[in-house]
């Protein structure tokens, strides 16, 4: 060490601190960690760096300092006296004090934390609660009342108190009516080791204000005074409270702490209950505040809907008003899809809150208590199980067990909420959705790749009701526009085990937890990077290692995660948002609901196995401040194809490689558009990394790369309707039929191969049977819903259990063609036809008043869910067919039986122009209709609300040709020869409507030479309204059109146009 120069400490910009402020000649030595500080009669070791905690130092530091208290002790020693060593966490400065014992301890000069009298105003009581709290295992709390503004302050640290293990006790008063019930019901909701108590003062009035602090080791800390729970009091108010450190003199907080349990023990006291403050805000008559010493604090303004959750709450109003009782809202990180789900369920007496994980479940708590500030919340997953309250929120993996899903009755809940959708549960969350019978399901999504989202959608009976994506959000100043860069990673990912989706932890933290790459992160950082920043992290481990290295380069860092060794979440949030640190490492703890506007770097040095999640960490960053211009996003991109899950979701590309192809070829000519001050920018070693990861797969052989790759990223294989979502026929694989098709993939389990060898008869009707009407597939999908596939089932039961799926679903009510709420007839139309039909075949038989399967039983679990799959992709099939091109009974008008069902028809064909190239999402906008992935991918589109029929037609088929043959070729310029569907007939609607039958109709021709162009979906050429000229054959037909314009001469060799 060196003595006597002035060598501030590391971040010295904190002008309130007087370590990093010292005057030279207050500095007795210094070294790289170390500077010793002398004050009074006794000395101060601090770290170099401006941190708050012992526990923020990187173990280096702490063995430093911890190194220099024998030599300081000497030094004290050689002036004849003994040194008294305490560790100061308060004051911002964390530092270790020596003092001889005949003086009387003090703090340093300028550090007001340390004095015993906390006088409010600029010494605010808050900023003493906070370390406290963070250190301590347990916290007992005495005030006389609790005001909303107050419990908001100290919530975040009283719930990371809680999370670690820690307990709490409060009691407070209801003395005068002063404590808020909403406040009462705030700190009620909290989850964990927690005791709220009450003392009710009608006899006594009830005046004490104290905390009592017992620390994870040996001690603890008082503060008593004049303060009770409310903003002013804890913030800019003069308020006096004194604060005792009992390792000085632990009598008084053992006297508080006596006093304490003596309260507790008082027969004025009792437990905080729903009851006991509904009983309280009904008895409660607020009290003005110059009559009973409240404070004068404004009433918490009540949040309201911004732009785009009005405009979704609009949406969710008109999709109720036309029958639907469900439906899927995809909003961005950050614009508040729980507040939507609060705010469009606020008239529901009871709602259920469903997601799969804790942290989503305590956000989505936090927001509806903003909304319904006198509702009763609860949780239902972990040690708490409370099934009574308003609002439920529960854990899909405790809720969907049946000991605790039968113990809700299907009509417990007027309204449910399902938050994001995990593949690997999708039955789990099945047979939540199917136990209740809610007024309303609605599914939110970060994401709206449909591919991914399948199945939510399927929950949500295929009703995508409102979407504004990331891009949106930004493009319209919602959300604040982002800066990516995307750098190469050293790791050899090939060399880490990857099962179930995901890499094995252990080894990947091995891989990325080194000097080098660390090193690398951090120049990138300084390069690229903000100044308040969030790392994500692979583990624990990993965080808490890249906290010590940047601790070691003079970065102001922390790890925060669920781990013992983690840094207080809520402080480490706070100091954050208030420079006084520069980045916070974290492993998933903040994915949900962090609330620091002014982040304006986002540092992903972990594979990300879910765009969900992607977009989540994305989005801590996304909130708009007045500090930042844009988002810095630092993203690390591997070499394996789990990084394409990346790249996909920040450009919003749909399924299949080839789109990544195409996309990172345009990326290169710098041919995207992104949203207003966005930039994208790759190194060009990870942009080879990502075309190394690309892959062409054979002609035909589209859906079974897009079947891996699914498999690959989620750790489960795609569903038959997440194969149709993406925009494939699950029917045409060229195998035996979808179930084949996954057995020759090898994902059939020894069950599943089982029940589809002993049953594959029934399971391939299933799947091929026509279907004129939904009636079968509706039949199966209540049996399926009442446990009775395979059993037996009462038509009582049954018949209700198709109503209902009718009343959930304006197309299957529109389908049904009698009123689901007329059993009578709704029971008639069942006997007559898909039970008749049904019964004739080898496996169902229709007995007096009931309905049951006759086949064999065996692997019936395994047999129910390869059942439900097909059952839920064939009605999704029909009902994306039926949304464009409705089957009517003969005699029947189609704007008859379409009316009230589509939007007012418009011209037709607007802003097209001939000879053009457009994407099918393309199309739909210029018709007034609304693209919709599994209508849009057949080759007739029928549009009733304008009367026109879309042909959208490879002239090419390759792959596409399965189990179809159609000849489309031109005759010349002017004429193109179109063959129909086998299943077209002249006389059924299509047929009339080819013929100009049905009058008011016009056709309109869309053309691509192939499926593919460069890998990607490509795009079909406008070849205009087009006019019948004859036909031959029937089912199918072979069609003359006469088209409004030759072909243009360039493309007469690619369309085979001869002369």
């Amino acid at each position: 060490m060196t003595g006597g120069s002035s060598v501030p400490a590391e971040g010295s910009s904190n002008p309130a601190c007087s370590v990093c402020d010292a005057a030279a000649s207050a500095i007795v030595e210094c070294d790289a960690h170390v500077i010793l500080i002398r004050h009074g009669a006794g000395l101060a070791l601090t770290p170099r760096r401006h941190v708050a905690r012992w526990g923020e130092l990187s173990a280096g530091e702490q063995a430093a300092l911890a190194a220099r208290i024998g030599p300081a002790q000497a030094l004290l020693e050689t002036e004849g006296t003994n040194a008294l060593v305490t560790l100061v966490e308060t004051g911002g400065h964390v530092h270790l004090r020596l003092d001889p014992p005949l003086a009387a301890p003090g703090p340093l000069p300028g550090m007001p934390h340390d004095r015993p009298l906390i006088s409010g105003g600029e010494d605010a009581l808050h900023a003493h609660l906070r370390p406290l709290i963070d250190r301590a295992r347990a916290v007992d709390l005495s005030v006389s009342f609790l005001m909303t503004s107050g419990v908001r302050l100290v919530l975040p640290h009283l719930r990371d108190l809680l999370d670690r293990g820690g307990e709490l006790r409060l009691l407070t008063g209801d003395y005068l009516g002063v404590t808020e019930p909403a406040a009462l019901r705030l700190i009620s909701d909290l989850e964990g080791a927690r005791r709220l108590h009450v003392f009710q003062a009608a006899q006594i009035p009830f005046h004490p204000k104290a905390w009592m602090f017992t620390f994870a080791g040996d001690g603890g800390a008082l503060i008593v005074g004049s303060s009770n729970l409310s903003r002013s009091a804890l913030t800019d108010g003069i308020e006096w409270n004194l604060r005792h450190v009992d390792p000085v003199d632990p009598a008084p907080l053992l006297a508080a702490r006596e006093a304490f349990e003596a309260l507790l023990a008082r027969p004025e006291v009792t437990e905080l209950t729903p009851a006991w403050i509904d009983a309280y805000e009904a008895r409660r008559i607020a009290p003005l505040p110059t009559a009973s010493g409240a404070p004068i604090e404004a009433p918490e303004t009540a949040p309201t809907p911004h732009e785009v959750q009005a405009e979704a709450l609009a949406a969710l109003r008109a999709t109720r008003a036309k029958g639907y009782g469900a439906g899927l809202v995809v909003l961005a990180t950050g614009l508040g899809k729980t507040f939507l789900a609060a705010f469009d369920s606020a008239d529901a007496a009871r709602i259920l809150f469903v997601a799969h994980r804790e942290e989503i479940l305590t956000q989505a708590m936090a927001a509806f208590r903003a909304v319904r500030p006198r509702a009763r919340l609860g949780r239902y997953s972990g040690e708490e199980k409370d099934a009574e309250a308003d609002i439920v929120f529960a854990s899909v993996q405790t809720l969907a067990r049946n000991a605790h899903l039968t113990r809700f009755d299907p009509r417990a809940f007027d309204y449910i909420v399902v938050d994001e959708f995990h593949h690997a549960a999708a039955a789990t969350y099945r047979r939540i959705i199917d136990h209740f019978q809610p007024g309303f399901l609605l599914g939110l999504t970060a994401t709206p790749d449909r591919s991914d989202g399948g199945d939510l959608l399927g929950l949500c009976e295929e009703n995508l009701v409102y979407e504004c994506d990331l891009w949106s959000g930004i493009d319209r100043g919602l959300l604040a526009p982002f800066h990516y860069f995307g750098v190469p990673d050293p790791v050899e990912y090939s060399q880490i085990p990857w099962r179930s989706g995901r890499f094995d932890e252990a080894a990947l933290t091995e891989a990325v937890a080194t000097q080098a790459r660390a090193e690398n992160a951090l120049e990138q950082l300084a390069k690229r990077g903000g100044k308040k920043t969030i790392g994500f992290c692979v583990s624990r481990r990993h965080a808490d290692f890249m906290a010590d290295f940047a601790q070691a380069r003079g970065l102001r860092a922390v790890a925060v995660h669920s781990g013992d060794t983690s840094a207080p979440r809520a402080s480490a949030l706070k100091a954050l948002e208030d420079g006084d640190l520069d980045i916070v490492f974290a492993v998933d703890m903040f994915n949900e609901g962090v609330d620091v506007p002014s982040i304006d770097t986002v540092l992903m040095l972990r594979p990300t196995e879910s765009p969900v999640i992607w977009l989540q960490q994305l989005g801590r960053g996304l909130r708009r401040s007045a500090e930042k211009t844009h988002l810095a996003v630092i993203d690390y991109i591997g070499n394996h194809r789990i990084f394409l899950t990346k790249f996909r979701t920040l450009l919003k590309l749909g399924a299949g490689d080839g789109a990544l192809r195409l996309a990172l070829e345009q990326l290169t000519d710098k041919l995207i558009q992104f949203p207003v001050g966005c930039e994208v920018t790759y190194d060009l070693q990870a942009l080879d990394i990502l075309r190394s990861l690309i892959r062409q797969p054979r002609d035909g052989e589209e859906l079974a790369a897009f079947y891996r790759d699914f498999r690959e990223r989620h750790g489960t294989r795609p569903t038959a309707s997440e194969v149709q979502h993406a925009g494939f026929n699950p029917g045409r694989t060229g195998h035996a039929g979808w179930l084949g098709f996954v057995a020759d993939m090898g994902d059939l389990s020894e069950a599943q191969r089982s029940a589809w060898t002993a049953h594959r008869a029934l399971l391939d009707e299933i799947e091929t049977t026509r279907m004129t009407r939904s009636y079968k597939m509706l039949v199966l999908r209540a049996m399926i819903e009442a446990g009775a596939f395979p059993g037996r089932i009462a038509l009582t039961d049954l018949v209700e259990r198709v109503a209902r799926l009718a009343r959930r679903n304006p197309q299957i009510k529109m389908d049904l063609s009698v009123d689901p709420d007329d059993a009578p007839r709704l029971r008639t139309l069942l006997m007559q036809q898909p039970l008749k039909i049904l019964a004739e075949t080898d496996w169902f038989q229709l007995g007096p008043g009931t309905f049951e399967t006759t086949f064999a039983e065996g692997e019936t679990a395994a047999l129910t869910a390869l059942a439900s799959e097909l059952v839920d992709w064939r009605l999704l099939r029909y009902l994306q067919a039926r949304d464009v091109t409705y089957d009517m009974p003969e005699g029947t008008g189609l704007a008859e039986a379409a009316e009230g069902a589509a939007p007012a028809p418009i011209a037709p064909a607007k802003g097209l122009t001939l000879w053009h190239e457009y994407q099918r999402d393309q199309i739909a906008p210029h018709f007034g209709a609304v693209f919709n992935t599994g209508s849009w991918n057949a080759g007739i589109v029928v549009l009733k609300g304008v009367r026109a029929m879309i042909l959208l037609v490879t002239m090419d088929k390759g792959s596409m040709s399965v189990g179809s043959h159609y000849a489309d070729q031109f005759a010349s310029p002017t004429r193109f020869v179109w063959q129909t569907q086998t299943s077209t007939r002249r006389d059924d609607m299509r047929g009339r409507i080819i013929s100009g039958a049905e009058p008011g109709w016009t056709v309109h021709l869309f053309l691509r030479k192939s499926k593919l162009r460069d890998g990607r979906a490509a795009p079909f050429r406008y070849a205009g309204p087009v006019q019948f000229v004859g036909w031959e054959g029937d089912a199918p037909i072979t069609v003359q059109w006469d088209i409004v314009e030759p072909v243009p001469q360039q493309l007469r060799e690619l369309y085979g146009v001869t002369e």
